[in-house]
């Protein structure tokens, strides 16, 4: 991750926006006003998670997830707060260090240039946070046991792993901050 000038963070969020606005115009001229329903749905949603992002008082993780996808990594991310209030247990540094390494990781073992995704969700529970990542991609074949022991190796820092699935080209994994 670079220090980005607030002029290069601008050119960024413009960019993203041009396109939103690109497709909305293109669904209309063509007159699919339902795919225009269903974008400005699907931009609102991630306003929406953008602004609960922001205001989790975790500035530095919020900084990673919000510009994640403006450069380029052999995988996209998504992600999900389903508490509402935010109140997350975690802090900000070693979460960000942590977010980071498996970020690492995972675009070690990806195969690039395929349609590689990466769903998190996270929440509160009870003193903890839980977090959820869903995988869609390709995975090499070879490198598949090194993301079986990064999991595993997580019980040093995280306070529960539960690994739900683990192929090559899928898997859904849980862990509790």
């Amino acid at each position: 991750m670079e220090n980005w000038t607030i002029v290069e963070v601008l050119r960024h969020a413009r960019h993203d926006w041009m396109n939103k606005l690109q497709l909305i115009k293109g669904n209309i001229a063509l007159e699919k006003l339902d795919n225009v329903e269903r974008i400005m749905d699907d931009i609102i949603l991630e306003a929406q998670q953008e602004s609960r992002l922001s205001n989790l008082k975790l500035p530095r993780f919020a900084e990673i997830l919000l510009t994640f996808n403006w450069e380029s990594h052999p995988f996209q991310i998504e992600y999900e707060i389903l508490d509402e209030n935010g109140g997350l247990t975690v802090e900000d540094h070693m979460l960000s260090t942590w977010i980071q390494s498996f970020f690492h990781v995972l675009e070690e073992i990806v195969i690039p240039y395929q349609e590689n995704n990466l769903f998190l969700s996270f929440e509160r529970f009870h003193e903890n946070t839980r977090f959820d990542f869903e995988f869609n991609g390709t995975i090499k074949e070879q490198e598949q046991q090194k993301l079986q022991k990064w999991f595993k190796d997580q019980v040093n820092v995280v306070k529960n792993v539960n690994i739900r699935e683990i192929s090559l080209s899928h898997f859904s994994v849980e862990f509790l901050l």
